[in-house]
């Protein structure tokens, strides 16, 4: 049939090949330099080709090449040929034959999938012709079916009843599965219609486009390339030609059954034959549990019989037997009970699983419209909460692993059965009867009994443990099809209107009259008077215990007061304090609100099935919720409360927050009430009035009050923000002043556009975000505070040490010749900021895991972003297909759309990347690497890696999300790398050093190095620069290439130990050894110096005016350099004063030709005086 749709015909460059063996034969046997036959076969070939070449180079008519598409049809012979030429030629270019090699194969997997499509054809042709004798068959089977009963079971023994009951559920299983293909069939059919008409006219284009790259090959490439070229070209022609017969043929196909019903009656079928299955199943699975039971509880007896007349010597394995006969029977109940709670299980998955592809049917035909927001509200309400399976798997889990030991017990125990004569002769060495026979015989009935008993637990307890693991197996899908649910439901919700405008909405329905009737509300108190008479003890106490808290109320002010008095002494460093006045603030906050949710709990218990009463009841809890945290946040902020007095927060903060929190109870509490009470009547409703203007009202309400609390002059951060002035909140202060004002508003905006579940959902999430926010703020002061008194503990014990310490110095100076030394004390403000780090880092992770567990289920409605495009993107995908020759891989273009879930995920990575790139290095440094024996540079590079690590991803995750490949922009990227390199080649150049110095680390941070004139301590190492504080705390910048290409004294790099020359000259005619001796017991008597090298003291020379010492010694690090250059000097000073010896001044001699008379006397009698005193020095 192939060769029937296209006619066939020899390729062109075969006839080419022909013409020029043909001509050149004669030539060869007139010249015997052509004899041999490589040089004649490339010869030959590349002729052909460049023939064939040149014909294909030439531009042909198009209807040139539509007759030739049409009438040519490539075969297999035709690639083989190709191959055959290309591996001929031995001088052929690599490049050019790995091309050849590559379109043959291409070529051959075309051809493939032209005669898949042939064989196709040929069947869906076969398909839609036997349409109806198929429907006829089906309707036969039908009416056998419906005629037929379940048939009760052949066998009666147990062994075949359950491999009976294994074959059924096999069977029922495939039933099943070719149940649920029909139906997805059925369900699928629009859908591929629609398929089928745009794929036609893809392939209509597609093989336009084929035929005019058909006529224009590619000029000047080899002509055995082009010949390849053309046959991959017309392979993938002629596929194009067969898919228009093909989805013609298919679609033919579909109207032929559509015409006969045929898809629905297979569906018919296969839901009886299921059915059908079902029944049988059930019985057979009765008499399975009766045959078990049967031949459990016959095993029993029996054992019990044989116990009474066994041998004393069998006696012991008699009573094994009725032990392991009971072990039998009590697991065969355990079995039937697993299988009742798979059953269940398996009835629940069915259930849901019908219901999810239902109501996802509705909302692909009907779309998102309010009967569907209804639907869609209702059952989420009713999906059942999956922790009471996860709790079920979870203590299931204890039992299989108890049946799994028993298993390995009982099969253990039967391995030594395996060898009953073992047994039985050493039962017959303790025997003394005379009939040993009678006992062999008995002994080994017994035995084989016991190995009965023992396969058949094992067999039960197999069968136990494939029930328990199927029942486990079906809840963990439970499960994650109730999750699947929940996101679907929860995706699509949220962005379906719940009602109409408000304003067509103002009026009474029935659902606001009942919170008006009186004798509606008569039931709440009838209930609550029921409850008290069964249950007076639990009123009384809770009656005593408010009472009390309302009674102590004033007392407990005045203990606040006190506290208060006590904490503010200066000196004071105590915890404990605090802790009562928690308790304290505890107690006065949670008496009206706790008495609210007790009622609430009492009459919801009370309440049986009257649904205002319930109602109430919901309405009382949601309004103690909500109540609570405010009233907790007003009793902190007291005037001798916990925020003023011991968090330290500022006192017109804490005033104003009192005086409006109080506001915001009396105005929101009644509020919250009915708002709960009507949506607890409810739930899916939506239209009450009533309930929706009290909403609108509790958001203007908060509104108003963050209002006022987020205002810039006069609001809580009005301090914090002229404390920070400049900074980024500072800046920012209107940004969060107007949000704050407009998030309650925007729900009350939902609420009155129709959108009133939505608004309902994220008020909830909002108060639960705000709450959570608040235990933060709370649990941060209050950690806070205990460090700030430890610190405080740790500064007063350390002031008194030192104290302490001087007094013992100051009694004991006369005695003590040497200067003590005080031992390290530890840094108290050190270790005061480290832990406020640790804190805030905790803080900020708490809050992250937080926020994504209070707004995790409202997320999956961001993804309903995903149906409106931005842009489209072209990916590659590797697609598999199978062939003759297994698996082949392909890569093929797909265009995928960006929408503004990409543009948010991309925006969230960039703030995630920068909030990363700035906290996750120091966490690493604080929790990872400062307890390991690292130095600070080693630490400050692998935090700085990290930190480039971060960003890197960030960038490449970011552009990802939005659909920028690098296959896409390294065109781009290799531009701007080559104008960058000249632009700004210095900029890179001290990219890579910077990275060079972090990676082999010629500097490191804290090093003390000198670069020109400047030496300093490297202080920072950044991408561009490094930051050099000299010893005049001033920062040198010096570009990273300058480490890199230019000469650096590093003074700490491979050794800290460093080496001071101190020149000392002393006066002619003094001691030149007592000196050196001097020097060096200076040097060697100071504590930092090292001995290891040792000091050196050397007499350098006669100078001008004086002998000159150098002194060099060590020391260990460049710390206490230059205090130990001073107190060398001033010890050497001191050595040579107490030794007489004179450090030399500066001398001039003067030579005088002449002086005056009068002076001649003077100068003789002065120059006497002189030349005496040094006589007695000397």
């Amino acid at each position: 049939m192939a060769n029937s749709m296209v006619p066939h015909h020899s390729c062109r460059f075969a006839n080419c090949a022909q013409i020029s063996r043909c001509w050149s034969r004669p030539f060869l046997e007139r010249n015997a330099m052509w004899s041999h036959p490589q040089i004649f076969a490339a010869l030959a070939l590349s002729l052909g080709y460049v023939i064939a070449g040149s014909a294909a180079g030439q531009e042909p008519a198009p209807e040139t090449v539509a007759a030739e598409s049409a009438a040519t049809e490539v075969t297999a012979a035709d690639i083989e040929r190709v191959q055959r030429d290309a591996a001929a030629l031995s001088d052929l270019d690599d490049d050019v034959k790995t091309k050849v090699v590559d379109l043959c194969r291409s070529a051959s997997e075309e051809l493939r999938r032209a005669n898949e499509l042939k064989a196709r054809i040929v069947q869906l042709k076969s398909d839609t012709d036997g349409a109806k004798q198929r429907v006829t068959r089906i309707r036969q089977q039908l009416e056998q079916i419906q005629d037929r009963q379940p048939l009760p079971p052949q066998a009666t023994l147990l062994p075949d009843l359950e491999q009976a009951l294994a074959k059924l559920e096999s069977r029922l299983a495939e039933l099943r599965k070719s149940k649920k293909d029909v139906e997805v069939e059925v369900a699928a059919r629009a859908k591929r219609r629609v398929e089928i008409r745009s794929a036609l006219a893809a392939a209509s284009e597609k093989v336009i486009e084929l035929r005019k790259q058909l006529g224009a090959l590619p000029p000047g490439e080899p002509p055995l390339l082009s010949a390849a070229r053309r046959v991959e070209l017309r392979a993938r022609q002629l596929v194009a030609e067969l898919e228009s017969p093909a989805l013609e043929a298919e679609l033919a196909k579909y109207d032929a059954e559509e015409a006969t019903n045929l898809l629905r009656l297979q569906r018919d079928l296969r839901t009886q034959e299921v059915a059908l299955a079902e029944r049988e199943l059930a019985l057979l699975a009765d008499q399975v549990k009766t045959a078990r039971a049967s031949a459990a509880q016959i095993a029993v007896e029996q054992a019990r019989d044989e116990a009474v007349v066994v041998d004393p010597l069998l006696r012991s394995y008699a009573d094994r037997n009725q032990q392991l006969a009971e072990a039998v029977k009590s697991l065969t109940r355990r079995i039937e009970d697993v299988e009742a709670e798979a059953k269940t299980s398996q009835e629940t998955h069915s259930s849901l699983r019908k219901q999810f592809d239902k109501t996802r049917k509705k909302v692909e035909t009907v779309g998102l419209n309010s009967s569907i927001g209804v639907l869609l509200r209702r059952q989420r309400i009713a999906l059942a909460d999956p922790s009471q399976w996860r709790v079920a798997i979870h203590d299931r889990q204890q039992r299989i692993d108890e049946a799994q030991y028993d298993l390995l017990e009982y099969d253990e125990e039967r391995q030594e059965l395996a060898d009953p004569d073992a047994i039985i002769q050493e039962i017959l060495t303790q025997a003394s009867t005379s009939k040993p026979d009678k006992l062999q015989t008995s002994a080994r009935e017994i035995l084989a009994r016991q190995r009965e008993h023992l396969d058949a637990l094992t067999r039960s307890y197999n069968t136990y443990l494939d029930t328990l693991i199927e029942l486990d197996t079906t809840e963990q899908t439970i499960i994650k099809l109730t999750k699947q649910y929940e996101e679907f439901i929860n995706q699509r919700v949220l962005w379906i209107r719940s009602g109409g405008l408000l304003t067509s909405e103002l009026q009474f329905d029935s659902s606001d009259a009942w919170l008006l009737s009186s004798s509606r509300w008569a039931g709440v108190p009838q209930a609550l008077w029921r409850d008290v008479q069964g249950n007076w003890l639990i009123y009384l106490a809770v009656a005593g215990i408010a009472g009390a808290l309302l009674l102590y109320r004033p007392q407990l002010h005045r203990e606040l007061s006190t506290i208060a008095e006590s904490v503010q002494r200066p000196a004071f460093y105590q915890f404990l304090p605090t802790l009562r006045a928690g308790l304290v603030t505890i107690g006065l906050a949670i008496c009206l609100p706790g008495v609210v949710g007790f009622f609430a709990w009492r009459i919801d218990t009370a309440a049986g099935d009257a649904p205002f009463v319930k109602a109430i009841a919901q309405g009382l809890w949601h309004t103690s919720l909500a109540w609570f945290p405010v009233e907790l946040s007003r009793q902190i902020c007291q005037s001798s409360g916990l925020g003023e007095v011991h968090f330290g927060w500022p006192t017109s903060a804490v005033k104003l927050l009192r005086r409006n929190l109080r506001s915001l109870i009396a105005l929101g509490a009644p509020l919250i009430f009915i708002t709960s009470t009507l949506a607890a009547f409810d739930p899916t409703h939506g239209h009450d009035a009533i309930e929706r203007i009290c909403f609108i009202a509790g958001a203007i309400v908060l509104a108003v009050f963050l209002r006022r609390l987020f205002r810039p002059v006069g609001g809580v951060f009005e301090e914090y923000l002229a404390y920070h002035q400049g900074g980024w909140i500072d800046r920012l202060k209107n940004t969060w002043y107007v949000l704050g004002m407009l998030l309650p508003l925007s729900l009350a905006g939902l609420a009155f556009w129709g959108y009133y579940y939505t608004a309902q959902i994220l008020a909830w999430r909002l108060h639960a975000t705000i709450c959570f926010v608040g235990t933060l703020i709370l649990i941060r002061a209050i950690l806070r505070r205990l460090i700030v008194l430890r610190h405080r503990k740790l500064s007063i014990e350390q002031s008194q040490r030192r104290a302490a310490e001087r007094a013992a110095i100051e009694g004991t100076a006369a005695e003590a010749a040497a200067i003590p030394v005080e031992e390290p004390v530890s840094d108290v403000s050190a270790h005061s900021a480290q832990t406020q780090r640790m804190l805030g880092t905790g803080m900020v992770v708490a809050s992250l895991v937080g926020f994504w567990l209070i707004w995790v289920e409202v997320l999956p409605a961001l993804n309903m972003l995903d149906r409106w495009p931005l842009w489209t993107t072209t990916v590659h995908v590797t697609e598999n297909a199978v062939g003759d020759s297994g698996i082949t891989s392909r890569v093929v273009e797909s265009l995928e759309a960006i929408t503004l879930v990409n543009v948010a995920c991309a925006l969230l990575i960039v703030g995630t990347t920068i909030f990363m790139a700035r906290n996750v290095p120091g966490l690493l440094e604080m929790l990872l690497l400062q307890p390991l024996p690292l130095e600070a540079s080693i630490r400050y590079a692998i935090t700085t890696l990290t930190s480039y690590g971060i960003i890197m991803v960030g960038v490449i995750s970011a552009c990802s999300s939005i659909g920028l490949q690098w296959s896409q922009i390294q065109w781009l990227a290799t531009a701007l790398t080559f104008g960058l390199a000249f632009g700004l080649q210095e900029m890179f150049a001290n990219f890579v050093s910077g990275l060079i110095i972090l990676f082999e680390r010629p500097i490191r941070v804290g090093d003390v190095v000198t670069v020109g004139d400047v030496t300093g301590i490297v202080s920072r190492i950044r991408i561009r620069a490094t930051s050099i504080t000299n010893w005049d705390r001033k920062e040198f910048i010096v570009p990273n290439k300058e480490f890199i290409t230019g000469r650096v004294l590093n003074w700490t790099l491979s050794d800290n130990v460093n080496r001071i020359v101190i020149n000392v000259g002393i006066a002619y005619g003094s001691d030149s050894e007592a000196a050196r001796d001097l020097l060096l017991e200076v040097a060697n008597e100071h504590p930092l110096t090292l001995k290891e090298p040792p000091s050196l003291a050397t007499f350098e020379g006669f100078g001008d005016n004086s002998l000159n010492f150098v002194l060099r010694t060590f020391l260990p690090s460049m710390e206490n350099r230059l205090q130990v250059i001073h107190e060398l000097h001033t010890a050497i000073d001191k050595a040579f004063r107490e030794a007489g010896i004179e450090i030399a001044f500066p001398q001039r001699d003067l030579h005088i030709r002449s002086v005056p008379a009068a002076w001649q006397g003077v100068v003789a009698v002065d120059s006497a005086r002189d030349y005496g005193h040094r006589q007695d020095a000397a």
